[in-house]
């Protein structure tokens, strides 16, 4: 039986008297065979890979993605865990379970910068966070996918060299004397000039 296919079946049984000979009496009644779940199905992601864009401004510990691999299985035996498995953002990005919805949450955990790396590509796995060991021989209760995060430039101030600048002058130094110099370049690709 499967019931992922068929999860309930009404049944009406009968029971006759005098072993079904000419004259005996019979009665019916119904019964309902409800199946239970067992963990026979993995998870598996609907896609291959996904993609998404994000601002190199987006806080720490904001939320970048949602993904979700369907489980057939129901209750426990679809609960699911989500974890990085390879990638070039592995200190950057970390992914947490929705206990509700059985989503893997993508968060950033430390600070993009579009200059300094545009894009990461993350393998998530997701796997059953209880496997019976009846079902092993039908193949690992996971599945992966491939996260390409592409982070979007946003225009920054100019960044002063130094964050505190100390100059003395003469009282006695006539207008027009220039007395330092400060100098600020700008953080962006484009990299415009400051003035």
């Amino acid at each position: 039986m499967d019931r992922e296919a068929k999860d309930q079946y009404l049944l009406v049984i009968q029971a006759k008297d005098m072993v079904g000979q000419n004259g005996g009496l019979s009665g019916t009644t119904s019964v309902t065979v409800t199946l239970t779940d067992v963990n026979d199905n993995p998870p598996r992601f609907p896609r291959r890979s996904y993609q998404y864009n994000v601002p190199e401004s987006l806080p720490v510990a904001s939320v970048v993605a949602r993904l979700k691999a369907v489980d057939a299985d129901v209750g426990p035996n679809a609960e699911m865990e989500y974890k990085i498995v390879d990638g070039d953002g592995l200190g950057v990005f970390k992914v947490l379970v929705d206990k509700e919805t059985q989503e893997g949450i993508i968060m950033i955990q430390k600070e993009l910068d579009y200059e300094a790396k545009a894009s990461y590509t993350l393998r998530i796995e997701a796997a059953n966070k209880q496997v019976d060991p009846r079902f092993l021989s039908l193949g690992p209760f996971s599945d992966m996918t491939t996260v390409k995060i592409i982070v979007e430039d946003v225009d920054e101030p100019p960044v002063f060299t130094s964050r505190l600048y100390s100059m003395v002058v003469s009282e006695a130094a006539k207008v027009g004397t220039i007395i330092g110099t400060v100098a600020a370049h700008d953080p962006d690709a484009s990299n415009s000039p400051v003035r």
